[in-house]
């Protein structure tokens, strides 16, 4: 349990990092960070080390990748007993903020790892399939992992772009009866919008599957879909204008960094049937994030998105990032999935130490509670 060390004025809070794909995340457990004389944004901001561009003075890694938390909720679905319900958290690196209102794919893939590594679900004899909801989203996603013997894993061989060294590898699956955060696939019910953005008019398709997601072709913005980093960052004040109109015409604040997510497509080539770059956090992202991907994915099955018109949807959808393409597989039957295979890989088991009275900085914005949605009660 988390406690206040004696004389010291400190809290001890146990958690594990692990990194899931392109990011690594620390987990909690609801039971611990909620136990403390501070709210769970106060203890974020303070173990992060946050708000500050290097996190000198905490366990963030001073990226949007590497800036993010998981707690894991202290419930169950009566539905579902093998359901991990958790509340994902981005946590700002240069603002004193945490979001909640959005998800992450490589999140999900690293508590997937936890989940079976900490035997919050029944292990299987050779697999372990759950589901995993996204509390404050209501996502659910489909989780299996490689248990042999009834035993979690330890390590992998399994390799994923962007990451150099090998872990276990995960599935998740994404279904259309629960990617939409806020009910919608389309939420302006288009494929196509005219977003008026800094006086100029672009088309842009939004999409709410995984996350709530706005694009635009990359030629509409002087660039291919394939640039570099150093191109895509030098266009940030228009994706950050892009984010604020977007949110708006989806029924979105329009202050937060996470959501909507903004990118732009373009054509394929050899290695992959779309090129994408998309924003984390007013940053380029060093590849995609699981979420954003569901979304191209959902938009290439949608006739006359942006996505769709440059790359219709196929079993087999390679999308192109800054770390080299990711698979994806699409399915339709009854309703639209999308899949992946991803890594994950335990990186530490420690306990964290914050104040137990939270540091002011100067200006420092009054932080957010953790969304109080009700959890859902069924899973599809």
């Amino acid at each position: 349990m988390s406690e206040v060390q004696v004389g010291s004025a400190e809290l001890a809070v146990p958690a594990s990092w692990v990194r899931g794909g392109t990011s690594k995340c620390w987990i909690f457990r609801a039971s611990e960070v909620d136990g403390l004389p501070i709210t769970r944004d106060e203890f974020l901001l303070r173990a992060f080390g946050s708000p500050d561009l290097r996190q000198i003075d905490g366990i963030g890694g001073a990226t949007s990748t590497t800036s993010k938390a998981i707690i894991v909720e202290d419930l169950v679905v009566a539905e579902s007993p093998t359901t991990v319900v958790y509340s994902f958290a981005q946590v700002s690196v240069d603002h004193p903020r945490v979001e909640w209102v959005s998800n992450c794919g490589n999140c999900a893939t690293a508590l997937a790892l936890y989940a079976v590594q900490h035997e919050l679900v029944e292990l299987g004899e050779d697999v372990t399939e759950f589901t995993m909801l996204n509390r404050p989203t209501g996502l659910v996603l489909r989780a299996t992992v490689p248990t042999p013997g009834a035993t979690a894993p330890s390590h992998g061989g399994q390799l994923v772009r962007g990451v150099p060294f090998p872990g276990v590898p995960v599935d998740l699956g994404f279904t259309e009866a629960t990617w939409s955060t806020h009910g919608a696939l389309l939420p302006t019910g288009r494929p196509v919008d005219r977003l008026t953005i800094d006086g100029s008019e672009y088309d842009v398709t939004m999409i709410d599957a995984g996350a709530p997601v706005a694009l635009v072709r990359a030629d509409r913005i002087g660039l291919t879909g394939s640039d570099d980093s150093a191109a895509v960052a030098a266009r940030m004040p228009f994706f950050a204008a892009l984010r604020r109109v977007a949110a708006r015409a989806m029924g979105l604040p329009d202050d937060d960094q996470s959501v909507p997510k903004v990118g732009v497509v373009g054509p394929g080539d050899q290695d992959a049937d779309l090129n994408a770059r998309m924003i984390s956090m007013s940053a380029p992202h060093p590849a995609i994030g699981l979420t954003s991907a569901v979304a191209l994915a959902a938009g290439a099955t949608i006739p006359g998105s942006l996505v769709h018109d440059l790359a219709p949807a196929r079993p087999t959808y390679r999308i192109g990032t800054l770390s080299g393409p990711i698979q994806v597989t699409i399915t339709r039957s009854e309703q639209r999935v999308v899949e992946f295979r991803r890594n994950s890989r335990r990186i530490v088991d420690a306990l964290v130490y914050v104040p137990s009275v939270p540091t002011s900085s100067p200006g420092r914005r009054p932080v957010r509670r953790a969304a109080t949605a009700p959890v859902a009660t069924s899973v599809a």
